[in-house]
């Protein structure tokens, strides 16, 4: 194969990206055309390059997480410290507080108990009508959840006898890029008939399932 037939119909609409690249990773087109032409040592260098590429992104994640480790570890002994000798003066000050918090709350105690009382009457009055509208709630979403489970059963079935449809749009999807891939493979010497063809639509089991589904629709 000879260079002269290579043909070049996007650099110069990007010529200040193909400099960038050049001097930033030493990449140059004629690199690029003498590695593809055979070019021994076009073909070392960028070998040479990939290996370089593929220790660092196996190395400098390790390296990162280690410094990084060592780094968030200092951080966090110097500010458990900080945080132990701030704790430890709060508390010391709560101690001391806590004596009069104790007969606030015992006083607050039996107030309480004597809300409660006061309480529980207006609760349960609330409570017996509470009870009344449960009922009818309880009534009026048992109607509603029966509506929504005649709903979901038809979507349900919809997207069972969909399937087929779907499955053959899907193979011909699969089947049109392998038709492409073969030809730019094989130029001139393609052979279609190669190539396995999905068809869901005319297999019996789907006819007599779309026989069906036309039924229930």
């Amino acid at each position: 194969m000879k260079a002269k037939y290579v043909r070049d119909h996007v650099s110069s609409y990007g010529k200040n990206i193909s400099k960038a690249t050049e001097k930033k990773f030493g990449i140059t087109k004629s690199l690029i055309v003498k590695a593809a032409m055979g070019d021994e040592k076009s073909l070392k260098q960028i070998g040479d390059m990939g290996k370089t590429g593929e220790r660092l992104q196996m190395a400098m994640p390790i390296i990162r997480e280690n410094l990084k480790d060592y780094i968030d570890g200092t951080k966090e002994y110097n500010t458990a410290l900080a945080d132990i000798y701030r704790t430890g003066g709060k508390a010391a000050s709560a101690i001391d507080k806590s004596a009069g918090d104790v007969t606030l709350e015992n006083t607050r105690f039996l107030n309480q108990i004597e809300e409660y009382k006061q309480q529980l009457f207006s609760n349960l009055e609330k409570e017996y009508q509470r009870h009344d509208d449960a009922i009818d709630i309880i009534e009026l979403q048992a109607w509603i959840d029966s509506q929504m489970v005649d709903v979901e059963m038809q979507a349900k079935f919809e997207g069972i006898s969909n399937k087929p449809l779907l499955a053959q749009m899907k193979a011909d999807d699969e089947y049109e890029e392998k038709k492409i891939q073969h030809i730019l493979e094989n130029g001139s010497d393609s052979n279609l008939s190669l190539i396995p063809r999905k068809q869901f639509s005319t297999n019996p089991v789907v006819k007599l399932w779309n026989s069906v589904r036309d039924i229930f629709s």
